[in-house]
């Protein structure tokens, strides 16, 4: 994605992540002091393009961590589009049965 490499998402992901002492946010919340090596969007660029560049939806991960919250929203937006085509209406044509005389 080519938002990956402008200077605006550089430099804001380095603020985030000296923000966060370059270190994981939710290792941190455990009590363990791992490196960030990563800067995560909370909601994705993807489904909010609007939010890509404010401080508030970012997060400092370490890789390991950053895989499990990647992977926890694979598997929650397969969900969703999963739900999204068992609910789309479903049409059955028939044709009538023709009358005997």
């Amino acid at each position: 994605m080519r938002f990956y490499v402008t200077a605006a998402w550089k430099q804001l992901r380095l603020e985030r992540l000296a923000k966060d002492n370059y270190l994981c946010q939710r290792c941190l919340k455990r009590k363990r002091i791992v490196p960030a090596t990563t800067v995560h969007h909370i909601k994705p660029v993807k489904d909010y393009p609007e939010l890509a560049l404010v401080m508030d939806n970012l997060i400092s991960l370490c890789n390991t961590c950053h895989e499990q919250v990647e992977a926890r929203y694979r598997k929650w937006r397969e969900r969703r589009e999963d739900n999204k085509r068992q609910r789309r209406a479903r049409v059955i044509v028939s044709q009538a049965n023709e009358a005997r005389y």
